[in-house]
């Protein structure tokens, strides 16, 4: 079995090398002027210490993480008493505890270790340059770490929901395929074996009807084979009832209820494929950002326009749109479409409610 510093994972293992860099202003000041021997030596004696922490923080699953933390804001404040650059290892402290769970734990640990941060600074008099890191940066690392923790989860559940939802549609589509196929063909390859059995018996006795059971038997099996092929056109085009469906199994796989209202509206193939992407957008974000328990989705048609809306019940935002809402925007302009965001409820969470509209002109 090969030895590894770090748990596997090719998105970020070079990267958790690349955070050791912050540390080496703290290193490098063992070769700063004013410095005893004794000090030089308990800054050189605390690389082998930080980084036995730094690469065993890691591999910490559940709450020994915290003893991670504690080791290494003993080592900021006792360290920060020969150079306040020490402040550095609050700053790994914040990281590890935004990686943990729950995240309201993670966030009260984080303010836990700000508090001593803050207070060791105030009795031991240290100077300005040590609160910046220590508590100001640190927080903010702790944050955007516990995002970025929050991302990855939600990403990763995304995933498995697709991942889920497309096994189930391919099992679903190949039984439907071997059902449809037997109904297509069962009767039609039954006629062909009956009327070439009976030509082959009529061949020398009667070569006239003979050859009229073989004309039909061609004219069946093209009558089979154009079956065939529409039944495979219509696989390949499943269109916007599949990605419905998809959208409801998506949803429930992901824990939010879903309440489904599509109403009978005439789509032209560009406008259906728009709205099909746009339904497939807005649950994306759904699941990686709302935070929401539930989610409803219409279809309908007013004063000549078709309206997909989605709602949900999340925290909702205001932000500008990201790139893929600014696609689907795009996409939506190109065909004389519109899309619009809004908060759902007065009172919070206020969730969020998309309005995709396109012209029926343009459709029927």
């Amino acid at each position: 079995m090969k030895w590894r510093l770090l748990p596997n994972d090719p998105a970020q293992s070079w990267l958790r090398y690349a955070w050791l860099i912050y540390a080496l202003p703290f290193f490098a000041t063992a070769f700063a002027p004013g410095l005893s021997l004794g000090q030089r030596l308990a800054i050189w004696g605390a690389c082998p210490v930080f980084l036995v922490l730094y690469f065993s923080g890691y591999w910490m699953r559940d709450r020994r993480i915290y003893a991670i933390v504690v080791c290494l804001a003993a080592m900021a404040v006792l360290y920060a008493t020969i150079t306040p650059v020490a402040a550095v290892f609050f700053i790994y402290g914040a990281a590890f505890l935004g990686s943990c769970r729950p995240r309201v734990e993670a966030i009260i640990a984080l303010l836990v270790q700000a508090s001593i941060a803050v207070v060791a600074g105030l009795l031991l008099n240290f100077d300005l340059w040590y609160f910046i890191p220590a508590v100001i940066i640190a927080l903010f690392i702790g944050a955007v770490t516990m995002h970025g923790r929050e991302q990855a989860i939600a990403n990763s559940r995304l995933r498995l929901a697709r991942s889920e939802v497309e096994r189930l549609a391919q099992l679903a589509e190949r039984e439907r395929i071997a059902r449809d196929l037997h109904d297509l063909l069962g009767h039609t390859l039954s006629v062909i074996t009956l009327k070439s059995e009976l030509a082959g018996k009529l061949m020398t006795a009667n070569p006239e009807q003979a050859a009229r059971e073989v004309a039909d038997v061609e004219q069946i099996a093209r009558e089979g084979l154009a079956q065939v092929r529409a039944a495979i056109t219509g696989y390949r085009s499943s269109g916007l009832n599949a990605e419905i469906e998809a959208t409801r199994e998506t949803l429930r796989t992901a824990d939010i209820a879903t309440e489904v209202d599509i109403q009978l509206v005439p789509l032209g193939p560009a406008e259906e494929t728009a709205i099909a992407l746009a339904l497939r957008e807005a649950t994306t974000n759904v699941i990686r950002h709302a935070d929401a328990k539930s989610c409803r989705i219409r279809l309908y048609a007013r004063e000549g326009t078709a309206l997909l809306e989605i709602e949900d019940d999340g925290r909702g935002t205001d932000r500008p749109f990201g790139n893929g809402l600014t696609g689907m925007r795009e996409r939506l302009t190109a065909l004389g479409g519109a899309l619009s965001r809004e908060w759902a409820r007065a009172q919070e969470p206020r969730g969020t409610r998309l309005v995709i509209s396109l012209p029926l002109r343009a459709i029927v």
